[in-house]
């Protein structure tokens, strides 16, 4: 129902302004047998195609290149229902047209008991599309044809995805001239390469305040080109490349290793869920351990998870042998409970939420939850290669559709690691994430948090000493970050909070 109530908010605006208003509202018609199987939410597919769109309009409208196409097909069980099309190009993340020559219609539809749905279109603004086609319904799919003529597969939007393609739409066509750049607000003067130097070699790293970087690859760009451009509006939640975050002095990272198929074999790619980056594991590894050879005074922590990758013995095998290889099994720290800073310098810490192998490299988190009360999150444990578990405070709110409780947890969560007592044999380990996102799962979404818990965080830090452990963050290092499509600017705080994690240390 979301779905289609969205996806006709669009077409409200776009018939309003048409130049025949008479015709753009179909005839109620009787749809048919299959009415009940098609109507009530959109059908949708992204694929691959060449050529060029046309606005619709006067003879001398714009003509643009593309390479990649979204069908949008909405049926509504009255017997009418819409089409929209948007077209992208291999340079933009946002299309260059919607609704062109080609690219949307309202309709009336009738259908069959064999799956047929015949459409006509009630008015296609003097464009060229065919005023009458079929789609066929069947196993819970629609095969149609697209803009080429190709078959297409499309399958019906739940509401979150419906939410991407509605952004989509909205967009109009996009802008050759964006309102805002994401490069005028990268901190390019920042330089925390070395911001560990000054710390002590006997200082335990429990008692440390490290910023944190929350699906760290993302913004080393998408695999998929077609998905790609999905990825970019759901799936982004950092604005700085690896080598950018290091530079301005992110030290860990959340890291979603995934196993996807590219061309005949499997690989461990840098992931959000299935938006895989083009940083394969391999390079995000080799850029950490060049990072560390050039900064020998630093180090950096990894946490480890997974949600895509659906063979995870497959997956723990490959990961095994990549993390023990010469090329990188030096670089790895063993863990134990009291590590110190002179042990880690120069190395990575690396603690999975997944097993994936009888005895870690690193170590096993244990006890994750993602609750916002406090004494749920101290239920959780590290155990390293010889199986001590040292306690681990997790504070992971994140997913929900009210924010309510969120900057609580946050706060609570500071409160208690500067409560520890890093005396004990066994002191408190603690990972807080003022990172999330609410309602729907856009990337808009993290900045809309980021603007709220990044801000809450860094404004207690200001005010309190201490050491508050892993603070992982949306849009690190960005205190601006520009909307999906680059039309609105979020006040992320992310270079304030970064700075204030990092002078946490020299606090007392």
């Amino acid at each position: 129902m979301m779905a289609a109530m969205l996806i006709c908010g669009v077409m409200m605006t776009l018939t309003s302004c048409s130049k025949d208003d008479d015709k753009n509202e179909p005839k109620l018609v009787s749809p048919g047998p299959m009415a009940e199987k098609v109507s009530g939410g959109a059908w949708y597919d992204v694929y691959e195609a060449s050529g060029t769109a046309k606005e619709e309009g006067s003879s001398d409208a714009e003509t643009v290149s593309y390479s990649v196409v979204i069908d949008i097909y909405n049926f509504r069980a009255d017997g009418t229902g819409d089409f929209q099309r948007c077209f992208f190009n291999d340079e933009s993340e946002e299309p260059v047209m919607v609704h062109g020559i080609l690219g949307y219609g309202v309709f009336t539809y009738s259908s069959a008991t064999d799956g047929t749905v015949a459409i006509t279109l009630s008015n296609n603004w003097d464009q060229s599309y065919p005023q009458k086609w079929n789609v066929t319904y069947g196993n819970e799919t629609i095969t149609a044809k697209g803009v080429d003529g190709q078959t297409l597969t499309l399958v019906r939007a739940d509401d979150e995805t419906m939410a991407i393609l509605n952004s989509f739409l909205e967009q109009n066509g996009g802008s050759d001239n964006p309102k805002y750049n994401v490069d005028d607000y990268k901190p390019m003067d920042v330089d925390n390469s070395q911001w560990m130097k000054g710390l002590a070699d006997s200082r335990l790293v429990a008692d440390l305040s490290l910023p944190g970087s929350h699906d760290a690859c993302t913004a080393d760009g998408w695999f998929y080109k077609d998905l790609g451009k999905i990825a970019e509006v759901s799936a982004k939640t950092q604005d700085l490349t690896i080598k950018e975050q290091l530079k301005v002095g992110m030290r860990v990272f959340d890291l979603r290793p995934e196993r996807m198929h590219d061309g005949a074999n499997y690989v461990l790619r840098c992931s959000h869920g299935i938006m895989y980056t083009k940083l394969l594991v391999s390079d995000f590894f080799q850029q950490l351990k060049e990072f560390l050879a050039a900064n020998p005074s630093e180090f950096c922590l990894l946490t480890v998870d997974l949600s895509a990758t659906s063979d995870k013995t497959a997956w723990g095998k490959e990961f095994t042998e990549l993390v023990n290889s010469a090329e990188f099994r030096s670089m790895f720290a063993d863990f134990k409970p009291r590590l110190t800073v002179g042990e880690m310098r120069g190395h990575v810490l690396m603690l999975s939420c997944q097993k994936y192998a009888e005895q870690p490299v690193g170590g096993y988190c244990n006890g994750w939850i993602s609750e916002k009360g406090h004494k749920e999150l101290m239920k959780g444990n590290i155990t390293g290669a010889d199986g001590v578990e040292t306690p681990l405070w997790v504070q992971d709110f994140w997913g929900k559709w009210d924010r309510e409780g969120k900057d609580e947890a946050v706060v609570s969560t500071l409160e208690a690691a500067v409560g520890r007592d890093l005396t004990a044999e066994k002191p408190a380990w603690v990972i807080n994430f003022p990172s999330a996102y609410f309602g729907l799962p856009l990337s808009d979404s993290y900045r809309d948090n980021a603007v709220k818990a990044n801000k809450v965080a860094a404004d207690w830090l200001a005010n309190h000493t201490g050491s508050v452990g892993i603070i992982y963050m949306d849009f690190a290092g960005m205190e601006k970050s520009p909307s999906s499509f680059a039309e609105t600017l979020y006040e992320t705080y992310g270079m304030t909070l970064v700075d204030r994690v990092i002078q946490q240390n020299q606090k007392k």
